[in-house]
């Protein structure tokens, strides 16, 4: 492999760790890196200057001015080697080749743990699309920059014709017009239609192709046929659960199962396109994890030909009807896609636009969906024609300079976020509640029919730049959100409703409503 040339704009790096592909696959880890080089080939002639970055490669990683990892378990060591890279290159999309067993997802502290939301962290890849250091602190990356996908194997299976054929997909695709795109394929539980109805509303402008769960007695989440799934475009809101290699709908108490991965064989049209807004639905895992042995539902599609799927890693909220939480990043997603922008960027961008419209002060539900989301396939996937794009019709120096162009304005986006924004972060008990107030959320709480936890836990909101402690005198009142949350669960899905009381100087300002998705 060439050395990087500093003197060309790199826009392209396509990073793994080859002793985890070693460890892993054995002698079939050269397969992969014979498709890697193919993939190498293919970017390099579509006006991509790319790159093949292995981390614990200590020649090449000390030539690109960075750190090699030693441990590929490290989060730290990835996180800070990558940031090195990113600074030696500047590159205009980072593809990160493998699952967390050959790249570690951050591991991000829940700050709602315990027994309302189980998980404890929370596995994702947007601190590897920010400039911060290394840290658990969720709050600490509120400020994404950069275009980060990830092409994953499928965890503990050391199957490299899988990676060889979400790669010959990638070579084989090609860019279709937004019409291709606008017939879509959606599904959504009964309970939560009307929310799944306003995120196709503005999505695609209308809602008329929805199916529900459980709805159409014909359907029963195992009969669906090619016909049914051809449209390129899916967007689900369904539950999901870990492990779990299906979506379920929901009536009352009524779970149906609405779709499983082994159903996708076969029947999903190349190039397309998914979102998920469900519990653990982009989740990646061992198929050994589930007695079927099936694989996730994020791995069939992309096994499947679908070259671009959004999903959440774990415990995912929304609330029952209207907007908010994983309807708005998941719908952004979508919409900027159809405007013709790779996938990599159409995250980064609904990133940006849902950490804006949710500020500048985050409830931890809001700063969790952040973090969970992220995006698998490769991100310089351009799904959609761009016609304003001279990407596939002008000269190599005048893609170069546009892709350049809109990533310094994405990246002065994102810093101008880590000003705007203050985070949740747990109260330390200084301030007591009014009296008042106290009454007030509680009265809430009786019309909202919640009957357990009447104990609150209580954030107060903080820039990430603010020094010091809550500020005990009272000259600066915070915001400070109340969240007041049960759960019960239904076979493997979890299921939790949530109050938000948004409150600033002993006045509530308003209250959110969400359900676990």
């Amino acid at each position: 492999m060439a050395s990087p040339n500093i003197n060309m704009l790199t826009t392209k790096l396509i990073i793994t760790n080859k002793t985890a592909l070693q460890k892993k696959y054995g002698d079939a880890h050269q397969q992969i890196l014979d498709d890697l080089d193919a993939l190498l080939a293919y970017d390099n002639n579509r006006h991509l200057d790319a790159h093949i970055i292995f981390l614990d490669d200590a020649a090449q990683m000390q030539a690109c001015q960075a750190t090699a990892v030693t441990d590929a378990t490290d989060d730290g060591q990835n996180k800070k080697a990558i940031d090195e890279l990113y600074r030696f290159f500047s590159p205009g999309y980072i593809m990160l080749l493998g699952a967390q067993d050959i790249i570690p997802f951050q591991r991000l502290k829940n700050l709602l743990p315990g027994d309302n939301d189980p998980d404890s962290n929370i596995p994702s890849d947007l601190p590897y699309a920010c400039d911060t250091p290394y840290d658990t602190d969720p709050g600490k990356f509120i400020s994404p920059t950069r275009v980060v996908g990830r092409l994953p194997d499928i965890p503990g299976v050391a199957d490299a014709g899988y990676l060889h054929t979400l790669i010959a997909n990638i070579i084989a695709a090609a860019p279709a017009k937004q019409g291709d795109y606008l017939p879509y394929f959606s599904l959504s539980t009964f309970d939560w239609q009307n929310s799944t109805q306003n995120s196709l509303q503005n999505i695609f402008g209308n809602h008329s192709s929805l199916l529900v769960f459980p709805g159409d007695d014909t359907l029963t989440g195992t009969n669906w046929t090619a016909d049914q799934l051809q449209a390129k475009t899916h967007f689900i809101n369904c539950h999901g659960a870990i492990y779990n290699p299906a979506y379920y709908g929901q009536k009352a108490a009524d779970f149906p199962m609405a779709l499983r991965s082994d159903v996708l064989k076969d029947k999903i049209t190349h190039g397309t396109i998914v979102a998920a807004e469900c519990c653990y639905g982009g989740q990646l895992f061992d198929p050994q994890k589930n007695s079927a042995k099936r694989i996730s539902m994020a791995n069939s599609y992309l096994l499947n030909h679908a070259l671009a799927f959004v999903g959440a890693s774990n415990i995912a909220y929304g609330p029952p009807t209207g907007q908010g939480l994983a309807d708005l990043l998941t719908q952004y997603f979508v919409i900027n896609v159809l405007n013709g922008a790779s996938t990599g960027r159409a995250l980064l961008e609904a990133r940006q636009r849902f950490l804006n419209e949710m500020g500048p002060t985050l409830d931890p539900y809001e700063l969790k969906t952040a973090a969970q989301f992220y995006l698998l396939g490769d991100p310089s996937w351009q799904p959609v024609i761009n016609n304003r794009d001279p990407s596939t019709t002008g000269t190599e120096q005048t893609f170069v300079n546009t892709l350049q162009n809109r990533r310094d304005n994405l990246e002065a986006r994102g810093k101008m976020l880590d000003d705007f924004i203050a985070v949740p972060q747990p109260s330390d008990g200084s301030h007591a509640t009014d009296p008042a107030l106290h009454t007030a959320m509680h009265r809430l709480l009786d019309e909202k029919n919640f009957v357990k936890e009447r104990d609150p836990k209580v954030f107060v909101n903080r820039k990430n730049n603010q020094a010091g402690k809550e500020d005990v005198s009272g000259s600066m009142p915070s915001v400070k959100f109340h969240v007041f949350s049960e759960s019960a669960t239904t076979g493997e899905i979890p299921l939790t409703k949530v109050i938000v009381v948004k409150e600033k100087n002993n006045q509530i300002l308003g209250y959110r409503e969400y359900v676990s998705r």
